[in-house]
């Protein structure tokens, strides 16, 4: 019973980071450091990528209901230079935001580490994993190949 009250707070307290997230992004999104960090990437090469799966998981989210959370996000044939820039500035502010959401559900996973809540803090570790950081790394892969196609 315990189990699904962790669970079922788990997957309160990722939408709560969802919303601090975009909170906080929409703070910082103005100020002049937000454009060295959309240049940011945790992942260098390729084949990083590949190991961790954010091909598998990009194809899970374009065919769940995911897909209906940023329309932002969605690619068309025979795009201009302009609409390849607006997703990639779209693609920085869901990056930004689901990093925000991961670094603030970490205070959380201290906290019940400290408190002994080791099965509460395990599980608020994977929510975190899949639903932000997971999302952040897919962003910055996405953007890469993005800047790839603007450079030629």
């Amino acid at each position: 019973m315990i189990i699904l009250v962790y669970f079922l707070n788990a997957i309160v307290l990722t939408f709560v980071s969802w919303t601090i997230g975009l909170l906080i992004n929409n703070a910082i999104k103005q100020r002049t450091f937000y454009k060295n960090l959309s240049h940011f990437s945790f992942i260098k090469n390729d084949f990083t990528n590949k190991i961790l799966g954010l091909s598998i998981f990009g194809w899970i989210i374009k065919n769940s209901f995911f897909k209906v959370f940023n329309q932002k996000l969605k690619f068309k044939k025979g795009m201009s230079r302009k609409d390849l820039e607006s997703i990639r500035s779209e693609m920085v502010y869901a990056e930004i935001g689901h990093l925000i959401g991961f670094l603030f559900i970490l205070v959380f996973i201290f906290i019940k580490i400290g408190n002994g809540q080791y099965t509460y803090a395990l599980l608020l570790l994977g929510f975190n994993i899949i639903f932000n950081l997971y999302p952040t790394l897919l962003q910055q892969y996405n953007k890469k190949r993005v800047d790839n196609i603007l450079k030629r």
